[in-house]
C-alpha cells in the first residue's frame, strides 16, 4: 500500500501488562508520551488506563506522517522506554496503524 507524504497517521489499540506491572508500564508510557508531544511531527500522544480492565492500557498516537512515526521510533526517549518497560510482564497487544484520508470537524446530532 502506498502513502501519501503528507498523510497523518493514527496509532491506536491496547497493551495488556499482568495488573501487578500496569501502573508501573502506564507511569512509563506517561514519560514518554510526554516527550513524544514535543517532537515535531507528533499531533497527539496519549496513554491511559482502561477503567473497565484492570491489565489493559489504551493507546493513541496522532502523526503527520508515516515519516515522522518512523522518525519518533529510532529517537533516545523511546529506545529509553523500551528498556523501562522490558522487565514488566506484558500479556497481550493489539495497535493498528491508520492512514487518515480524510477529517471533517464532529457535530452532535443537535447541530453543535
Amino acid at each position: 500500500m502506498t502513502q501519501a507524504a503528507d498523510q497523518h497517521v493514527i496509532v491506536a489499540g491496547w497493551i495488556d501488562w499482568d495488573p501487578a506491572d500496569r501502573d508501573e508500564a502506564l507511569r512509563h508510557f506517561g514519560a514518554v508520551a510526554a516527550t513524544s508531544r514535543e517532537e515535531p511531527g507528533c499531533v497527539d500522544y496519549y496513554i491511559t488506563a482502561d477503567a473497565d480492565d484492570g491489565a489493559r492500557l489504551r493507546v493513541f498516537e496522532h502523526w503527520v506522517s508515516d515519516e515522522s512515526l518512523r522518525e519518533h521510533l529510532t529517537l533516545p526517549h523511546v529506545a529509553q522506554f523500551r528498556e523501562a518497560v522490558a522487565p514488566l510482564r506484558r500479556t497481550g497487544r493489539s495497535l493498528h496503524k491508520h492512514f487518515i484520508a480524510a477529517t471533517e470537524p464532529m457535530t452532535s446530532s443537535s447541530g453543535g
